[in-house]
């Protein structure tokens, strides 16, 4: 039973509801510990997940049963190799404020087959009076759910969750505004819809059409 929760786990299903039917190959970029990958690979025959970091990698391997089908690999981004229209889905979770934007976006977007979606779970930075509105509007809701999350484990006896063993894990504040993500996401990727969510995140999601 996993009862550990965070920002990004917390928009898992809002993800995987936009994987097309029969999806065929996924690529999750960033994928830590691969939570998400594991997650992914009930809507996708292959699952390609990638990440930077060794110690994350070990751990998303020993998390991982072999019958998931996951394939992990240490890259960065710009080292993988994304192969274009080589994907029916892609996703990118808390991971593409590391990398230059507008580049990182033509790269996922290249990988997708026709049809096929980019889904990324993004961090904006605070700038504006809504930005402030909704961050404190975050804190209640924030709160209850690790308080009923701490009772839940308290009453079944699941240890409190730990960070992966020797993890490096890079934490950077994002450096663009919201503003600025969806003029960038309007130019590079026409079409592309950017939703600002609760939790310090925004959602771009972008379908490559079919033709053209």
């Amino acid at each position: 039973m996993d009862l550990s929760w965070n920002h990004n786990v917390h928009y898992h299903e809002h993800l995987l509801r936009h994987v097309p039917d029969s999806c065929v190959r996924a690529l999750d970029v960033g994928c830590g510990a691969g939570r998400f990958a594991r997650r992914l690979a009930a809507r996708a025959a292959q699952v390609e997940a990638i990440d930077p970091d060794p110690a994350m990698i070990a751990e998303a391997r020993r998390r991982t049963p072999r019958r998931m089908g996951v394939h992990y690999v240490r890259a960065a981004l710009d080292d993988f190799g994304v192969a274009p229209g080589a994907y029916q889905f892609v996703s990118a979770l808390a991971s593409i404020h590391h990398m230059p934007f507008a580049d990182s976006l033509r790269v996922l977007a290249r990988g997708l087959a026709p049809g096929g979606v980019l889904a990324v779970l993004g961090c904006y930075r605070e700038e504006s009076p809504a930005d402030y509105a909704v961050s404190a509007a975050a804190l209640v809701p924030q709160w209850s759910l690790g308080a009923g999350l701490r009772a839940a484990r308290a009453l079944t006896g699941v240890p409190d969750p730990t960070p992966a063993a020797g993890s490096g894990m890079r934490v950077r504040e994002p450096d663009m505004g919201l503003a600025e993500i969806r003029a960038e996401a309007a130019r590079v990727l026409p079409g592309a819809r950017v939703r600002r969510l609760l939790f310090w995140r925004y959602c771009l999601v972008y379908a490559r059409p079919v033709t053209g």
